[in-house]
């Protein structure tokens, strides 16, 4: 098996083969990262939650299970991890919990 990527063909395949790889994919660090959302289109993602769902979201923020709660969020929304936080330490703001 070594003996066959040392031959200079296959190399050569191996080179290619990366290259266009990384050409399709992207070169950067940032080629990966999804296009962030707008505040509009979190305002509409969190407008979708049902009222059932929010209901146990607000149960999992009431248990002080702040993670739990995002996790909630997230798999209702679709949103980030940043911003399913911030919705959910906002929405314990208006409740006067505050952040944890």
């Amino acid at each position: 098996m070594i003996e066959k990527l040392s031959d200079p063909t296959v190399l050569f395949a191996l080179v290619i083969a990366f290259y266009v790889g990384f050409t399709v994919r992207g070169w950067g660090r940032k080629s990966h990262s999804p296009t962030p959302m707008t505040q509009e289109d979190v305002a509409g993602a969190l407008d979708s939650v049902t009222v059932s769902r929010w209901m146990d979201i607000d149960a999992e923020i009431d248990a002080r299970r702040k993670l739990a709660a995002i996790k909630l969020l997230r798999t209702a929304t679709g949103l980030g991890l940043k911003d399913s936080k911030e919705a959910i330490e906002a929405r314990m703001a208006a409740r006067g919990m505050g952040r944890r």
